[in-house]
């Protein structure tokens, strides 16, 4: 899940939230790097740069769906999330891929999204790292 820790220069590290469409019959997670597809939310792809971080888990009916509150992306906002090791945690400054649940990311860099600005140490699938989104 995208954590936010910090925003920086911000005057409070809470967003203000948006509530936006979802598609029929998707199921959301709370921290899920989203995008907007047809006007609806969706989970971003591995190499697509996220719009949204959903604020709440949400399974949505095939109709009457409610809005998702979810936070707007700012290069200004740092996100701790889970990596996805396969060899080694990339070194700071290295842009990597969403994970396939768009809960994290990889240690993959070719069409990276995500830059990395702190490794937290990190060694293993499910450790942490911190990154934003340019």
């Amino acid at each position: 899940m995208f954590d936010l820790r910090k925003i920086i220069n911000g005057r409070m590290n809470v967003p203000e939230p948006d509530f936006l469409p979802v598609k029929e019959g998707e199921s959301y997670t709370e921290g899920e790097a989203l995008k907007l597809s047809d006007g609806k939310l969706t989970k971003a792809g591995a190499t697509e740069k996220p719009m949204y971080i959903g604020a709440k888990t949400y399974a949505a009916p095939a109709e009457n769906a409610e809005s998702l509150p979810c936070f707007l992306i700012d290069k200004a906002m740092r996100f701790e999330a889970p990596i996805n090791v396969s060899s080694e945690v990339p070194a700071v400054g290295s842009k990597v891929t969403l994970d396939t649940d768009a809960l994290g990311v990889t240690d993959t860099t070719k069409g990276g999204v995500a830059t990395i600005v702190d490794t937290n140490a990190a060694a293993a699938t499910g450790d942490k790292v911190v990154v934003i989104f340019e």
